[in-house]
């Protein structure tokens, strides 16, 4: 009842400043989690010249921080449920920003890989105490904004991240330019801080918020029990898949299409840019859609059965400039609305108490989808199969779906459900 009076007097507007606030600090947080993730390749040049080390050695200190960042967040997601994502994600933010400053200032490559390996476990934090933080704060009716907005906070992050960095490493030098990155970010985290209250109120109608309660003994038994369920384990696989396919046409698409129809490279790129922008621009849609059609199985299906059918047809059509770019746009704005329908399939057989664990554990798959994919889809390269590329990623947006279809009717038969 007091909820209700509450509302009768103005706290609608009170929760849709909360709302707004909350979505605002927690997707800042994701646009520096995927800042990061690429502030380095851009100064590959750079570090392989005052390190006297290889290319191959700077891919080794990118692969401890994606990798570790990456597995590690099962067992981070536990602790978000148990200690609070409030705390973790300060943390872990504050980590991540220090360590990427710092490499401005090592002389060593050895301190740089370790370094990595901090930035990557203060990266680690993001996905799980995010998405416990959004689910348990922002209202019902907005979670699918939140979500897809959080999304596209981490895809501008990313697209902006290499010319960023290029820009201040040409004008500053490269060192000045991975110390600006990181007070930057701890000036961020300073006003994430400030405003960390709002992190852990509920949301109206909501038990908790983004503190977890301490949970008992049996709580790490419980909550792997739920993990290895065969929905999770299907939405696993989907997680796995979606990034193995994103991974797959961010790596081989311009050298694909220069290979198979000796498309040039300015065009590659732009079909490839194309892909990219329209990605982000989907997630937001596919944000609004989340909040409107209760179907989330219904988006994500129409989204892939498109984004499958226009990917793959550059296998077999030489297309115009102006077709090529149409067609990887919409394919990319096709994949991008299935993000936040993904997302809320996952949270509506998802305890609240466990959205950490849960987000935790699927982001394992994506960081396993993205590590095996350009191996496979190199293969294809090596082996003058340039159309299997294409082939492939549409492949995997079927997986995509098979996945997502089956990990919600065999969450809704085994009653797993949103408690």
């Amino acid at each position: 009842m007091a909820t209700v009076d509450q509302g009768a007097l103005g706290g609608k507007p009170a929760a849709a400043g909360r709302d707004t606030k909350v979505i605002a600090l927690i997707s800042a947080g994701h646009f520096f989690s995927h800042f990061y993730l690429l502030a380095l390749p851009p100064l590959f040049l750079f570090l392989q010249q005052d390190f006297g080390v290889s290319y191959v050695a700077l891919g080794l200190a990118l692969t401890a921080y994606n990798l570790i960042g990456g597995v590690i967040q099962a067992p981070v997601g536990f602790l978000v449920d148990r200690i609070g994502a409030r705390l973790l994600l300060l943390l872990g933010f504050g980590l991540n920003a220090v360590a990427v400053g710092l490499i401005g200032v090592v002389d060593g490559y050895w301190m740089l890989v370790a370094l990595a390996v901090l930035a990557g476990i203060g990266n680690s934090v993001f996905h799980p105490a995010d998405y416990a933080i959004m689910s348990g704060t922002v209202s019902e009716a907005k979670v699918g904004r939140a979500f897809g907005i959080h999304t596209f906070a981490g895809f501008f992050g990313g697209s902006v991240a290499p010319i960023t960095m290029g820009v201040m490493a040409a004008v500053w030098g490269w060192r000045a330019a991975l110390i600006v990155t990181g007070a930057v970010g701890l000036a961020v985290l300073a006003v994430m801080a400030a405003n960390s209250a709002v992190l852990g109120q509920a949301a109206p109608g909501t038990k908790r918020g983004g503190h977890a309660a301490v949970n008992d003994g049996g709580a790490a038994r419980r909550g792997w029990s739920l993990l290895l369920t065969p929905a999770m384990l299907l939405f696993f696989a989907l997680f796995c898949a979606i990034t193995f396919t994103t991974s797959g046409i961010y790596a081989f698409t311009i050298n694909g299409l220069i290979d198979l129809h000796g498309t040039p490279y300015t065009l590659a790129n732009a079909a490839l840019t194309a892909f990219l922008f329209a990605s982000a621009l989907g997630v937001l849609l596919g944000g609004f859609f989340a909040d409107r059609m209760g179907r989330h199985d219904l988006v994500a299906s129409v989204a892939l059965i498109v984004a499958a059918a226009t990917i793959v047809v550059p296998a077999f059509v030489p297309l115009s400039p102006a077709a090529l770019i149409l067609v990887m746009a919409v394919s990319g704005l096709a994949f991008g609305v299935v993000q936040p329908a993904r997302d809320m399939m996952v949270r509506a057989i998802t305890p609240g108490t466990e959205m950490g664990k849960v987000f935790g554990f699927l982001s394992v798959g994506m960081s396993l989808g993205s590590s095996v994919s350009p191996l496979l889809f190199g293969w294809f390269m090596d082996a003058g199969r340039p159309d299997a590329v294409f082939i492939a990623a549409a492949a995997f947006m079927i997986v995509t779906l098979l996945a997502a279809l089956a990990g919600r009717f065999v969450g809704a038969r085994s009653g797993l459900a949103r408690a």
